[in-house]
């Protein structure tokens, strides 16, 4: 199967939009998949969401992870959102034109407006001086009484969150939870009598199957949509060093569709759309995470807040380079690998003995090289599983054994 890296996802900030538009003209077009990130790719400005280099997300608490409540506990309004929404005032069978899948559609998807704290690095205005900036993405209204799907990119460090429905009504809304790994989020608006998408089957689809995208292209016009076909059905890309496997069309993409659906001919939600290729020598390169693949992250986060049965070492670490001495000069030897700058208490690595300041070079048999290289890695595994770290100590090499927990965030 074809494999390409694609770096950046897509979502917008506008406090800088028209300033910036005229240094894209000077500066010119960068390749990638558009995520926030003051970086001006085919003359459209992304908000930025600051990452840090971190293995894995590190609750602010330690010890065991608590066990995820049982499945009876899920809402009548999940089990609605994971069985089916509403397909309006038209029958479910057969095909609709166009204009009725968005007449359908459109009412379940929202705009959403985010402010988050980014900190500026700039030559002129100084560096590390924190500053509220904005941010915009979409919407898939999952639940009559508020639930939204979105991207975990579009709504990642947000301080607040502000929904905008179909008919412009507004509401403020709090994060329910994330999964960064399927860029997935769930959001809460207290509302009712909502129109929720009817969720599709993805696995149906063809290359060559009509769709329609709807979304909030460049957070101002909100409740855009855009006809396309499926160029590609199981699509492996790597984004932001994370590979998954999504839904392409040639339905035109812009910055703030991310967290926008992609719906099929009968208007069923098919795709959260997440990602778009920018560059000059390509065109119609779009794509959608498919919601048939993720029914079981999706139920997770609308019950627990976050998915469950995912492994978790418990460090956060940073990339680093390893040198080597000659007399008075110290030189790259080539190396790359991770160093743990913290360890959480009680978690798997404090169990295995893993240190603060320890270089992890090695889980099993593949070569890590940076934070996202464990972070996949890991992936592999489940709690409970153990695994091989090769590390380094005080320049010695050795290897210890881990037993990974599941990771679950902290209540406090």
């Amino acid at each position: 199967m074809e494999h390409i890296t694609i770096k950046k996802r897509l979502s917008v900030g506008l406090g800088l939009f028209f300033t910036c538009l005229v240094l894209t003209t000077v500066v010119g077009l960068f390749g990638g998949l558009m995520i926030s990130n003051y970086t001006h790719d085919n003359y459209v400005l992304y908000a930025q969401r600051e990452t840090p280099a971190v293995a894995e997300a590190v609750p602010e608490t330690a010890g065991e992870t608590a066990a995820a409540p049982e499945a009876e506990e899920k809402s009548q309004s999940v089990e609605a959102a994971i069985s089916a929404g509403t397909v309006g005032t038209f029958s479910e069978g057969g095909q609709y034109t166009k204009a009725q899948v968005v007449e359908m559609c459109a009412p379940s998807v929202v705009g959403i407006d985010i402010s988050y704290t980014a900190t500026m690095n700039n030559f002129w205005y100084g560096y590390g001086q924190s500053y509220e900036a904005t941010g915009s993405g979409s919407g898939v209204i999952l639940t009559a009484d508020g639930y939204i799907a979105t991207c975990a990119h579009v709504v990642d460090k947000a301080n607040t969150v502000k929904v905008t429905l179909n008919d412009d009504t507004e509401y403020e809304a709090k994060v329910v939870g994330t999964d960064s790994r399927n860029d997935l989020a769930i959001i809460k608006i207290e509302a009712t009598g909502l129109i929720p998408a009817a969720i599709g089957d993805a696995s149906t689809l063809t290359v060559g199957s009509d769709v329609i995208a709807i979304g909030n292209p460049l957070g101002e016009l909100r409740g855009t949509a855009t006809a396309g076909i499926i160029s590609a059905t199981n699509r492996t890309i790597e984004v932001e060093g994370t590979t998954m496997t999504l839904i392409q069309t040639d339905a035109a993409i812009s910055p703030g569709n991310s967290g926008g659906g992609l719906f099929d001919a009968n208007g069923k939600l098919i795709g959260i759309v997440n990602a778009k290729v920018s560059d000059s020598s390509a065109e119609g390169l779009g794509f959608a995470i498919p919601v048939d693949s993720v029914v079981d992250e999706i139920s997770d986060l609308l019950s627990f807040g976050y998915v469950t049965g995912r492994p978790y070492l418990g460090v956060a670490t940073q990339d680093v380079s390893l040198r080597t001495r000659s007399g008075m000069w110290y030189y790259s030897d080539g190396t790359r690998c991770v160093m743990v700058e913290r360890v959480v208490e009680g978690s798997a690595a404090d169990k295995a003995g893993i240190q603060d300041g320890d270089l992890i070079l090695q889980l099993n048999d593949t070569k890590i090289t940076s934070g996202e290289d464990l972070s996949n890695a890991i992936a592999a595994f489940k709690p409970g599983d153990t695994a091989t770290l090769t590390i380094q100590r005080g320049g010695e090499e050795s290897t210890v054994s881990v037993t990974f927990g599941e990771y679950a965030p902290s209540k406090d």
